[in-house]
């Protein structure tokens, strides 16, 4: 499983799966009927959060502008000192975080 949902019963478990295992842990909650804050923890990891915050929100602003969406609740997001939350349209949510976790892992793993 390569995320689960804040309010899933199980989320320690898949916790300590992604702490045993070495993956990134990735954390979805649901803000309102439009928007779901995804957010990643690597903080475990020996790779430079700031390098990889900083690409992340790279693709984030790319995915903002490319689906034209302008929330206050988005533009408070890109004041974070690290960019551990991606606040996504709900529809998008699952997908983002799988590719998410697969860019993640891949950046872990290099």
């Amino acid at each position: 499983m390569k995320f689960i949902y804040k309010d899933d019963k199980t989320k320690s478990m898949h916790w300590a799966f992604c702490e045993k295992n070495h993956t990134p842990f990735i954390e979805l909650s649901i803000i309102n009927h439009k928007f779901t804050n995804i957010f990643y923890d690597i903080s475990n990891y020996h790779i430079s959060l700031e390098e990889i915050s900083d690409d992340i929100k790279k693709l984030y602003l790319a995915y903002i502008e490319f689906c034209m969406l302008s929330d206050p609740i988005i533009e408070d997001s890109y004041n974070q000192y690290y960019f551990f939350n991606l606040i996504v349209k709900s529809e998008h949510a699952n997908f983002l975080a799988e590719k998410l976790y697969d860019y993640l892992l891949f950046r872990l793993s290099n």
